[in-house]
């Protein structure tokens, strides 16, 4: 766990973005990384997950973004090969200040990254607003999709809200990374709801395209039918 005091952390870029309270499956295969994991085991520590950038950032670390969420490793599968399955769950936000060492694994010194603003008198009602927003969100992906989601409330903490908000749109990693670096908890409310607004207008117009296709195959069914 991050406390409010600087830390040196294992950091592991990955072509994911994880939240806390998020569940992370990774498969443990680069030898630098099964050290890493093994230590982290033996000294029960978290590492750091970090979204990887395109190429390596200027001082020889793989990634170009310096927010990221500490995972804590909560099962292990050690096959014959060395290599290993291993389940983890986001704990807490960090930023990363700078780099230690990159060898034989990456570990930097970061600071914890609390949201803010979270005794702010607008974020009761963003959390109903946005609240209710998700609810829509998903029931209409699931309409889109045939899928079938059940959902009465949404969480009604607001930082378990707008973590389980992050994890459960579907948009780019790009956008994901952009929630997890947003300091404030009213700004993240807001970003969210943006998001949300936008998301259910596409998911509207691609479930009246099915609509359309549904009616145009239908008379196009009965033509045949009749011909």
């Amino acid at each position: 766990m991050i406390s409010e005091e600087i830390l040196d952390l294992p950091l592991f870029p990955l072509d994911t973005v994880l939240f806390p309270g998020m569940t992370l499956p990774l498969h443990i295969f680069e030898d630098r990384y099964r050290l890493m994991v093994s230590e982290c085991l033996a000294g029960d520590r978290d590492f750091g997950v970090l979204m990887a950038g395109s190429g390596p950032g200027g001082d020889g670390m793989p990634t170009a973004h310096r927010v990221g969420t500490s995972a804590r490793i909560t099962h292990v599968h050690k096959l014959e090969d060395g290599r290993m399955n291993i389940l983890t769950t986001g704990q807490e936000r960090f930023r990363l200040l700078h780099l230690l060492r990159t060898e034989p694994y990456i570990i930097g010194r970061v600071e914890a990254l609390p949201l803010e603003g979270a005794s702010s008198p607008q974020v009761s009602a963003l959390v109903r607003k946005v609240g209710a927003l998700f609810v829509r969100y998903l029931r209409l992906a699931g309409e889109v999709l045939g899928n079938t989601i059940q959902i009465d409330n949404a969480p009604s903490n607001a930082s378990g809200l707008v973590f389980t908000i992050a994890m459960g749109l579907d948009v780019s990693i790009e956008e994901k990374q952009e929630l997890l670096s947003i300091r404030a908890l009213p700004d993240l409310l807001a970003r969210e709801s943006l998001i949300l607004s936008r998301e259910e207008l596409l998911l509207e117009r691609m479930r009246e395209a099915q609509d359309s296709n549904t009616g145009y195959l239908r008379g196009a069914t009965q033509y045949l039918s009749l011909s």
